[in-house]
């Protein structure tokens, strides 16, 4: 039997995600906009959250951090986007990025790398680097079994030597940590790969221009280039070979919170919308009582709730091992997305001209919203993932 109620603990995460996102986001909205290049209000925004625990959020105690449930995190996530989507993707990306190490390194590893990436005192950001150049998704398509990967790792005795691009991921040129999907020859497939940690200041590491975007300016994008980066050994997360498996089962966990953010997003908009068609008066009564607003609403609400309980029965599966966890995921993601796109659409359009402008918030929204269908696995390829497990 399900049960709905959040946890008192969850619900302590939940508003304390609440609160810090109003407090310390929202009255940063529109700066963001115009900081895309520097993320200097980005900064400040993140050594808050670091200092409320976010950062570690996932991560065990043991490792210093909070050790937080999958429930618990989808429902900071969504309070985090509700007010914006660009911040909640960016702490997201950093749990993205931990996962890896979390489900697949040693002792020594966790100690060396969740440690610092659960720090209070400084910001520690992850970055995972799966999409390349030539390939795009296909990196992404269990599918593929890793062939079209390019990021070469060679055995040079003592350490491994790494060349390759990345492109698109969250947090480049900031973080910390570098979590590399890679291989030491594309012909072997999966039987060839491997996720290495490359550490920030490690030589041959760089990273190409800031990527300007339609939406989601408060996310950093850069290529990411490795130009014979010596390894450490110690750094390979499990052995040559795990990498698929590894990704994979890091993309079933993570797909889940591409939806809990758009979830968030489509809230958000929703929320503003709706209170703007209590006040708006058209035709000599409010907007939200004209029948045909009123049911594109009724409508919008019941697909936010949807979505959320798909992300929640996402989170549930993974947590109990259920056989169908990788399809419960897609599903979430794929339809969350799609809502979010659609909601904030329509938020846009029962504002009239006053959603089109910056002036007011929802325009962001249905900017933010769209990326999101896009990235951990475009939905046209999600979609047919869902479909092949059927």
């Amino acid at each position: 039997m399900y049960n709905f109620q959040l946890s008192e603990d969850r619900r302590q995460f939940q508003d304390m995600a609440r609160k810090f996102a109003e407090n310390e986001v929202k009255p940063l909205n529109d700066a963001f906009e115009d900081d895309w290049d520097t993320h200097e209000y980005m900064s400040r925004v993140l050594k808050k959250a670091a200092e409320l625990g976010f950062m570690g959020l996932v991560i065990d105690e043991k490792y210093g951090g909070t050790g937080a449930d999958g429930m618990t995190v989808m429902a900071v996530l969504e309070e985090l986007a509700a007010v914006n989507g660009g911040v909640a993707c960016v702490i997201g990306d950093t749990w993205f990025a931990q996962t890896p190490i979390i489900i697949a390194a040693n002792d020594e590893q966790r100690e060396r790398f969740l440690r610092p990436l659960a720090s209070r005192d400084e910001v520690n950001l992850g970055c995972i680097c799966m999409t390349e150049p030539a390939s795009g998704a296909d990196i992404e398509d269990a599918r593929m079994r890793l062939r079209t990967v390019k990021t070469i790792i060679k055995d040079e005795g003592d350490a491994y030597v790494m060349d390759g691009v990345k492109i698109w991921p969250s947090n480049a040129g900031i973080a910390s940590h570098y979590i590399v999907v890679a291989t030491v020859d594309p012909k072997l497939e999966d039987k060839g790969s491997a996720v290495v940690v490359v550490e920030k200041d490690t030589p041959g590491l760089s990273f190409g221009k800031i990527e300007r975007k339609m939406g989601m300016h408060e996310d950093q994008n850069r290529e990411v280039i490795f130009e014979d980066v010596r390894i450490p050994k110690g750094n390979m997360l499990g052995k040559i070979g795990d990498g698929h498996r590894i990704l994979q089962t890091t993309v079933a966990y993570n797909r889940l919170g591409a939806g809990m953010i758009s979830v968030g997003i489509a809230r958000g908009a929703f929320e503003y919308a709706l209170e703007y068609c209590k006040e708006r008066v058209v035709g000599g009564k409010s907007l939200i009582k004209h029948s045909l607003i009123s049911a594109m609403f009724a409508d919008m609400a019941t697909k936010i709730d949807a979505a959320r309980l798909l992300v929640y029965r996402a989170s549930w599966s993974l947590r109990t091992r259920d056989p169908n966890r990788a399809r419960y995921s897609d599903m979430a993601k794929v339809y969350s997305t799609n809502m979010a796109m659609e909601v904030t659409s329509n938020c846009v359009q029962v504002m009239g001209s006053y959603g089109y402008s910056k002036e007011y918030p929802v325009e962001k929204y249905m900017r933010d919203a769209k990326i999101v269908q896009i990235y951990l696995g475009p939905n046209e390829m999600v979609q047919q993932l869902i479909g092949e497990s059927l």
